[in-house]
Order: structure tokens, then sequence, then C-alpha cells
């Protein structure tokens, strides 16, 4: 046997062995069913390739999902609504899109339930939802799976359920779910028998009942979720067609909603059940208020991104712009085109054509998101090691022009000197300003909070002391603090460190504001690793390690707490190139890198700021 045909072999027994295990782990598997319609999972054909085969039949999508408890989306001044805002408008950019309106469920005491209808003129334009971000922005807020099913409606899509005037902020939607076996609706006649029965039902509740009953009534079909296995079989495929489910929407003006009467339709819808198929289908009754709704963006006039004037060459400067947050064009191929684009920039960087890789472009896809795939929500790893973080000070020094240099190392020898006889102090730095030629700071770090605590007062009195007999100190000194993770080996890390980023972000305080950013920044800091490849040189590390929550005694302003984020980099020139390309980035696909950006911008509603600072050596 030649080299040729033993290296084929070994590919043939390699394909057999991996369909082998595939098989096997699917015997073992629960079956998961993702969304589609007439039964083409979404991620199976690119949306183009379906358009002559399917007919412009507008789409109706249904979204549902818990809410983690605390989170209120009524309030638009709150971080989470402004994230659900800037994820809304982005939705309504995606082509075929004609309309979304929300709200949360009434009949729900813990959890907030999140509904929401958009309205799509095709199954191409479903489709592009799919492979689109949709709400994976907002997986922080989720304590549920995602319901993400559709359905076809008749007619166009301003008219299909006649809420297009008729939603005020008092709209209450009644949703009527009604699941059947398969074989009891198996034909268009048994479905239509069943409509015309539901269709009396509402007729008489609303012709007895004046006011009272609802204003409009629309029912619909459900379209089943497909295996999501790339290859189903026969049996897989049909377990996602054993049940049908009929849904109707109920729509009262809330002044005149009576809970009383939807009841009561739907004891006789039960009853009526019974009688004609000899068991109860299971029915499930959704009261929804009506919160908002949201114009396609094709619609409406939004004027172009506004980046600041200033040079954006810091995370702080290009946070103050604005984000287009608008569907890219083909999203079928855009993780393939980031993909390549990163592959090339990695071997370029090797090559010495460039100083380090691309920043790295991901997303998850709204198809992603149904029932029996809750995402798994990193947590921010634990910075409170079994032998506790160290605590670090930051003391900021504005010197008379032209100080720095001469005046930094004597004041900073002065300093260490002084403090560290202080009890709990583990070592000292200084660093100076690269963008401010008169501003340094001394990082002193200390065994712990508690230690730190211990001796504030003291440490605060020394330096007092040191400003008032220094000639070279032009204005009061200012104090902030943040964590670093100690090692096995108690090593701070910040020897190794020649160029610090620090960012603060400023939020609303809560426990739930911190969980959002602390996920937002999680997201931020897997985008700054390209690869893990070796070889590959790298630009700068953002590292759990470094970097926290400020302590509530070293915030000034009560009403708000801070993030501090530590970035270390290997030369302002290094900096220069990566946010320069990040901004681009950013601007390019909303997908792959705007929407990270965009969520620190709307989390941080007290703003961000930062400094750039050059580890000085004594």
């Amino acid at each position: 046997m030649s080299h040729h045909e033993a290296h084929e072999e070994a590919m043939r027994q390699a394909r057999e062995t991996q369909l082998r295990l595939q098989r096997e782990a699917r015997r073992i598997a629960t079956p998961r069913f993702g969304p589609a319609v007439d039964g083409v999972l979404w991620r199976k054909s690119r949306p183009e390739e379906i358009a002559d085969a399917s007919p412009q039949t507008p789409i109706l999508s249904i979204i549902e999902f818990s809410l983690k408890p605390g989170i209120d989306l009524r309030d638009d001044s709150r971080p989470p609504r402004k994230l659900l805002d800037a994820t809304l408008h982005y939705i309504s950019s995606i082509p075929g899109c004609r309309g979304i309106e929300w709200g949360l469920r009434l009949d729900v005491d813990v959890e907030a339930c999140f509904f929401c209808l958009i309205y799509w003129d095709s199954v191409v334009a479903w489709h592009k939802f799919q492979q689109s971000l949709g709400f994976t922005p907002l997986v922080a807020l989720l304590a549920s799976d995602v319901s993400n099913r559709c359905a076809r409606i008749a007619g166009r899509i301003s008219a299909a359920l006649g809420l297009g005037d008729a939603v005020r902020a008092n709209t209450i939607i009644y949703v009527v779910s009604v699941t059947f076996s398969a074989q009891d609706v198996s034909s268009q006649e048994r479905r239509l028998t069943f409509e015309e029965r539901w269709n009396a039902l509402v007729a008489a509740l609303t012709d007895g009942n004046g006011d009272k009953g609802p204003l409009h009534s629309h029912g619909m079909w459900l379209e089943n979720n497909a295996s999501t296995f790339a290859d189903p079989s026969p049996a897989e495929a049909a377990a996602a067609n054993v049940s049908v489910t009929f849904t109707a929407f109920l729509v009262w003006d809330g002044i005149n909603y009576d809970n009383y009467l939807a009841q009561h339709l739907c004891e006789r819808l039960q009853a009526s059940l019974q009688s004609s198929y000899g068991n109860e289908p299971p029915i499930t009754l959704k009261p929804v208020q009506l919160i908002n709704r949201v114009q396609p963006a094709q619609e409406a006039h939004h004027p172009p991104p506004q980046q600041p004037a200033a040079s954006l060459t810091s995370l702080a400067s290009i946070l103050q712009g604005d984000f287009p947050r608008q569907c890219s064009a083909d999203l079928f191929t855009l993780r393939e085109h980031a993909r390549r684009v990163l592959d090339c920039s990695i071997s370029d960087a090797r090559a010495g054509t460039r100083l380090f890789p691309l920043p790295q472009g991901y997303f998850t896809s709204q198809g992603e998101l149904h029932e029996g795939s809750m995402s798994v929500i990193p947590k921010w790893p634990s910075r409170q090691a079994s032998w506790g973080p160290y605590l670090v000070d930051i003391v900021w020094m504005q010197l008379k022009r032209h100080s720095v240099r001469t005046h930094g190392p004597r004041i900073y020898n002065q300093i260490k000197n002084d403090v560290g006889a202080l009890p709990g102090f583990v070592k000292a730095f200084w660093a100076r300003d690269v963008e401010d030629d008169t501003r340094f700071a001394v990082l002193i770090v200390w065994g712990s909070q508690h230690a730190q605590r211990a001796v504030l007062h003291d440490c605060r009195r020394i330096l007092d002391d040191f400003v008032a007999s220094s000639a070279h100190i032009s204005s009061p000194l200012t104090y902030q603090a943040f964590p670093i993770a100690r090692d096995h080996e108690g090593s701070t890390g910040l020897d190794r460190v020649e160029y610090l980023e620090l960012i603060w972000f400023h939020l609303p305080p809560g426990t739930l504001e911190r969980q959002l950013f602390e996920h937002a920044y999680e997201t931020f800091a897997r985008m700054t690793v390209p690869s893990q490849q070796g070889g590959i040189p790298t630009a700068f590390r953002v590292s759990s390690d470094l970097g926290g929550w400020q302590p509530t005694e070293a915030t000034e302003n009560f009403d708000s707490q801070t993030f501090i984020a530590a970035l270390t980099w290997m030369s302002p020139a290094a900096r220069l190139e990566w946010y320069g390309e990040l901004l681009g980035a950013s601007l390019w696909s909303y997908e792959l890198f705007g929407h990270k950006l965009d969520a620190l911008k709307v989390l941080a509603t007290g703003g961000v700021s930062g400094r750039f600072l050059a580890m000085q050596r004594p």
C-alpha cells in the first residue's frame, strides 16, 4: 500500500469512528428542537436561498422569557431597560421587520416575564432574524430558556392582528394557547372546524358584554420547531411534530379588561374540547400588558452615529461615541469572514508585517435561544481566593511642569519609606502619566482591604504632611483603590507591567447592576484575546487578576459604584493600533464588535474615564 493510499485509509477510518461516536452520543442525548418554518431549521439554509422557494407570507415571531428577580423593564432610566431598548433598536433594523410590540405578563408574582411580538414581511426576513444577534445581548437578564416560536399570519402585517392603532400603554393582550396531539388536528378540515368553534366562542363573549369584550381577536397555528441535529433520522424528525399548538390573541383596552370574562371563555373552550376530542388538550392563559412599540429603523429618521471630536486613542474616548445599531448585510457568512480576516492578521503578526493581530469578533445567533438550550452565562472569575486579594491605593499627584522625571523618583522613595513602615504594607510602585507630563501616581499595595482600613488614617496623615512640606506638588492629592488577586507565590504582578491603563466605569448602585456589568466586561475581555496559539505577539492583556470594584469608602459619590479596569499594554504604539482597529471594527459590524462596546456604554450610566500610565522602575 502506497503512502497516499495509507493516508486515505486512515482518514476513512477516522471518519467512520467520528460518525460512530456521534451516533452513540445521540442515543443518550436529550432531543432538542430549534426554531423552524416548514420544518426547515433556521441554520440549515442561507436566507437568500429560500427566497424563491418561499411565498411572501408574513411571519409573526413570538418571544417569551423570564427575567431574574429585581429586573424592572418598565423603568426606562435603569440599565436593564436601556439594554432592551438598544437590542430592540437593532432588531428593528433587520430588513423585513415591520414592527415590534412588547410587554410584561400580569399573572406572575416572583419573576417578571417578557413577551414580544415581531412582525416580519416574509420567511426570508424571519431567517435573517434567527441568524442575527436578536435578543442574545440580554442573556445576563434571563432566568429561563427563551421561547422562540413563530406562525404564519394571513394578510399584511399592518392588519394581521389589528394591533396597530389599538396598542396603547394600557392595552392588554390575553394569549390563549391550546396544544393538540398532532393526530387530533391532522387535516386542514379539522383545524378549520376548531377555528370556527373558537371564533364562535369569542363572538358570543363580545356580543354579550358590550364594552367589556375584547377589541380584537386573531388566532394562528404555530410552526413546529425542528431537530437541531445536522442530519436528523426519520424518528428524530417525527419527534418534532407530535403536537400542534393553536395560539389566539385577545386584545383588550386596559380600562375595560375583565379577567373574569377571559377565564370564562377558556372554561367554555375547555368543555367544548372535552366533548369533541374525548380528552382535555392543555390550555395556557397569559395576560400581557403591552408597554411599548418600536418603529422599524428603515421607516424612521436615524442620524449617522456621532463620534467625539477628541482623539480616539482610549477605550473611554471610544465609548463617548455612538455605535450604529444596524444589522449587517450578510449575516450568514459574517463569522467566516471575520475568522479569515483574524487568521490573516495573526499570520501577518507572526511575519512581522503588523504589530499585533486584530480584535477577535464573535456573537451568538438568536436561533440558539430556544427551549432546552439555556445559554450558559459566564461568571466573572472570583477574586476572593482562599488567601485573599491585595488592595491597591492609587495616590494621584499633580506636579509643576517638567518636574515629574526630575522629582518623581525622590517623591516616590520618600512616600515608600514613610508609608512602608505601616502594618500591612506590601510594596509600592510609581508611574508617570503618558498623556500628562505633570501628573504621576504612586501605587501602594496592601495585604488586604482590612489591612488598608486599619492604617488608612495614619497613611493619609503621612501623605498630607508630605504635601504640606513639598514645593513641587501643585494641587491636593486624590485617591482611588482597586483589588489585585494574590497568586500562589504572593506576587502582585505589577512588577512585570510596562504600561498600565486604568479605566473607571461609573454605574448606578445595586447588585444587579454589578452582575450585568461584570458579564458585559467579561464579554469585552474575551474580544481582546485573538488566539491562544504560541508565538503570536500580544498587544495587551485583560486579566481578572487586575482591577475590580472600588471599595465603597473610596467612592466619593455614594449614589454610584465604580468598576476599575486595569489593562496592561506592551507599548503606546500597540495601544494606538489596537484601539484604532477596534473602533473601525465596531462601526463595521454591530454583531461582532459594536454591541459589546455598546453594552459597556449603556451600563456605565455615570460615564467612563481613564488614564494611561508608564510604570517606572526604581
